[in-house]
């Protein structure tokens, strides 16, 4: 049976992308430390710590602006059963 992946949502409306991967890696380090490790928080460090390692913050805050932060905006990490991470974003509403 495969692993499902895991989705971790990351708010955008007070700092970018990079500062909320960060900050909710050391929130989840610091969990894992006081609670101990499950399957699920050593999947998401993994992921948030890759994600950090990987992405072209630079890039992905110059082409999707929502990442930027500032606004009311979200994006999900989506972590794969590989512990490969990727952003979705959402979608705008068109005409309002």
């Amino acid at each position: 049976m495969a692993t499902p992946r895991i989705k971790i949502k990351l708010n955008l409306q007070y700092h970018c992308i990079e500062t909320e991967i960060k900050k909710l890696y050391n929130r989840r380090v610091s969990m894992g430390l006081k609670k101990g490790l499950t399957n699920e928080l050593e999947r998401e460090i993994e992921g948030l710590k890759t994600a950090l390692e990987t992405f072209d913050f630079r890039r992905l805050r110059s082409q999707h602006r929502q990442l930027a932060g500032g606004k009311n905006q979200w994006a999900i990490l989506n972590v794969d059963h590989h512990g490969i991470p990727e952003i979705d974003l959402p979608i705008a509403k068109q005409g309002k």
